[in-house]
C-alpha cells in the first residue's frame, strides 16, 4: 500500500490549519463584507468596482468616490427600502478598509490571490456560534474519523509485513533467485528477537513473540503457515480492508443492540482459532473460558416407590426374598 497521498493529504491540511491560524480578526472582517457584496451585487464585484474606482486609486480619489456614491444610496432618498440601506451600511464599510493602508493592503492580497474557502475553525465558530450538543456530535464524529485513520496506516502496515514475510520465505526456500522449483518445500522460519506486531490471517493477528518459530510450506510461490496442522495460504487477502463500520461508533451501536434483542455479541477483527480438526473453536474456548455445562435434571416417579421384585421386609429393613416353591 502506497501511504504517500495520506501523508500528503495530512500535510496539505496541516498548512492550511497553520495559515488559517494566521488570519487575524481584521481579515474575517474582509471575509464577511467580501461574501455579503458578491451576494448582493453578484458574483466578481469588488471594493473598487463596487466605488466605480480602479485598483490605482489614491486614498483621495476613493474619498470622493465615496461621497459620490453615499448620495446615491442614502436611506434619506430611499425610505423604508432595507437593501438600499444594508447597501449604504456597506458602502461606508469597504470605503473604511479602502481608506486605511494596513487594511487595504490585506484586501489587495486577496483581491489578487483569492479570499480563501477554507477560513479557519475560529471564523466559523464565531459566526455560527454552535451549541454544546452539535460540538459533542462533532467532536465525536472527529475522533471516529481519526480511528478510521488509524485502522487504514494498520491495514497498510500489516500489507507490508505479509510481503516481508513471502519475500522472506521464498528467498528461504528458493535462495536470492526466487525462482521457484518442482515439489513442496518445508521451512522452519524464526521472528526477531523482539515481539512484533501479528500477521493477519495467522493465530488470530495476534502479535508475535521474540524468536517464535513458524511452520512453513513452499509450494511454486505459494507461501503457506501451519497452524495446528492446517496450512494457511499467506497472501494480502489476508488483510481485511477497514471500513467505517469497524469504527467504534457504529461498533458500540451493534453491541448494543446485540445486548436489546439477546443476540450474541459480534466479535471484532481477527479470525476464529481453529481446532485439531481445521473447524473454527467458540470466543469463550479461544479465550481460555470454558462454556458452562447444563446440568442434568433427573424427573422423580410421582407417588410411592414401589419394592423391587422378590424383596421382602424384616424388622423394618429389606432384605432379598426367597422365592415360593412350587406346589406338587
Amino acid at each position: 500500500m502506497k501511504l504517500s497521498p495520506l501523508i500528503v493529504g495530512c500535510a496539505a491540511v496541516a498548512v492550511l490549519s497553520n495559515t488559517a491560524l494566521a488570519w487575524t480578526n481584521e481579515d474575517h472582517e474582509i471575509f464577511d463584507i467580501v461574501s455579503a457584496l458578491e451576494s448582493a451585487e453578484g458574483k466578481g464585484t469588488t471594493f473598487y468596482t463596487f466605488l466605480n474606482v480602479t485598483k490605482s486609486a489614491t486614498e483621495k480619489d476613493i474619498s470622493k468616490a465615496y461621497r459620490k456614491r453615499s448620495l446615491e444610496l442614502h436611506p434619506d432618498k430611499n425610505p423604508d427600502d432595507k437593501v438600499v440601506a444594508a447597501r449604504f451600511a456597506r458602502l461606508g464599510t469597504i470605503a473604511g478598509i479602502l481608506r486605511d493602508a494596513e487594511k487595504r493592503e490585506r484586501y489587495d492580497h486577496f483581491h489578487d490571490n483569492g479570499v480563501p474557502r477554507w477560513r479557519g475553525t475560529g471564523y466559523y465558530y464565531s459566526r455560527y456560534r454552535p451549541g454544546l450538543s452539535l460540538v459533542l456530535v462533532a467532536l465525536t464524529m472527529f475522533s471516529a474519523f481519526i480511528q478510521y485513520i488509524f485502522f487504514l496506516l494498520q491495514w497498510g502496515l500489516s500489507i507490508q509485513r505479509i510481503r516481508m514475510f513471502q519475500n522472506q520465505a521464498l528467498e528461504h526456500a528458493w535462495g536470492p533467485t526466487k525462482k521457484p522449483l518442482a515439489g513442496r518445500k518445508r521451512l522452519r522460519v524464526k521472528t526477531g528477537e523482539e515481539a512484533g506486531p501479528g500477521i493477519p490471517g495467522i493465530a488470530g493477528g495476534r502479535p508475535t513473540r521474540p524468536g517464535q518459530t513458524l511452520d512453513m510450506v513452499i509450494e511454486g510461490e505459494n507461501v503457506y503457515i501451519v497452524e495446528k496442522g492446517k496450512e494457511i495460504l499467506l497472501t494480502e487477502d489476508n488483510a481485511l480492508l477497514p471500513s467505517v463500520w469497524d469504527t467504534w461508533i457504529p461498533t458500540l451501536f451493534r453491541n448494543t443492540l446485540a445486548r436489546i434483542t439477546g443476540r450474541p455479541i459480534p466479535e471484532s477483527g481477527g479470525y476464529a482459532d481453529l481446532d485439531e480438526d481445521g473447524k473454527p473453536v467458540p470466543a469463550a474456548a479461544a479465550n481460555g473460558k470454558k462454556e458452562k455445562e447444563a446440568p442434568v435434571v433427573v424427573k422423580k416417579p410421582k407417588g410411592p416407590a414401589k419394592p423391587a421384585e422378590g424383596a421382602g421386609k424384616v424388622a423394618g429393613r429389606r432384605r432379598a426374598g426367597v422365592p415360593k416353591r412350587p406346589e406338587a
